[in-house]
């Protein structure tokens, strides 16, 4: 028996997750420009597994569309895409993309009756309530329609991640929030995917989800690496003067490395169909 002192546990809980969650969304707000500039994208083969053979039969929700990186891949072969983005600007961008975007939380949102036939969201799940989340997701999407979550991440070469390691160490204070040196990895070992099933599994409408991943590759020029780590709110959250230290550190070993690298990314692909 769950006792209102436990009640109110999880209340706190969910108000301090959307919290945080409203501070990030105003540190993306201020790079929007930069975020839909310099962010890296998604492999087609990721796209087509997810939309299928007649994407322009469907409709899709883009949950935490951003300035509509996935949205547009997904309109570019023919569905019908609608966002819900938290932040102002980068909801703006997506429009000036021809994206559809609502703003405000995706837990708070409402759907006035629509249905869907895929809820995606890219990047963003892990700053929602995703127990709130997973069941709206849920109630939105149309019998056989599909939860699909994707996650990129990425690491250096390890020579260029060896140096990078240092310098974040030499650099960082010892109490700062979690920086990735990599996009969502700091080298080729680590586990690539910020994503977990757990709240899928919670609700039952849900069949069992499964898992794919998809590896590609991008290289980075040492200006477009810079500005790409000023759209993510790891490292615009620092301290300026900090920020400033480090990034002249990144900037000075991707020069040792010859002035670019590529990266290895796999794209994380969690996928749950609506029973």
């Amino acid at each position: 028996m769950v006792g209102d002192s436990d009640e109110g546990l999880v209340a706190s809980a969910q108000d301090e997750r959307r919290r945080r969650a409203l501070d990030r969304s105003r540190l993306f707000d201020r790079e929007a420009e930069r975020y839909d500039r310099y962010r890296p994208t998604y492999p087609d083969a990721l796209i087509d597994d997810l939309l299928g053979s007649k994407p322009e039969d469907l409709h899709v929700l883009d949950v935490g569309c951003g300035t509509g990186i996935a949205s547009r891949l997904m309109a570019g072969r023919g569905a019908k895409v609608l966002g819900v983005e938290m932040a102002p600007r980068m909801a703006e961008i997506a429009r000036g993309h021809g994206i559809d975007v609502e703003v405000g939380p995706f837990e708070d949102w409402e759907p006035a009756g629509r249905r869907f036939d895929r809820v995606i969201s890219a990047q963003a799940w892990h700053w929602l309530d995703r127990a709130v989340a997973t069941a709206k997701a849920a109630s939105v999407l149309r019998p056989g329609g599909r939860l699909c979550l994707i996650w990129n991440a990425g690491s250096h070469p390890d020579d260029l991640a060896d140096a990078l390691a240092e310098v974040y160490a030499s650099v960082l204070p010892s109490r700062v929030h979690t920086v990735f040196r990599g996009y969502a990895a700091n080298r080729s070992t680590d586990r690539r995917s910020g994503l977990t099933s757990d709240a899928i599994a919670a609700v039952p409408d849900f069949d069992v989800p499964t898992e794919k991943w998809f590896p590609w590759t991008q290289t980075f020029q040492r200006d477009h690496w810079l500005e790409q780590l000023l759209s993510r709110s790891d490292h615009t959250a620092l301290d300026p003067a900090v920020q400033e230290r480090l990034f002249e550190g990144i900037g000075a070993a991707i020069d040792d490395f010859g002035g670019s690298f590529t990266m290895n990314f796999e794209t994380f692909l969690v996928t749950a169909i609506r029973q």
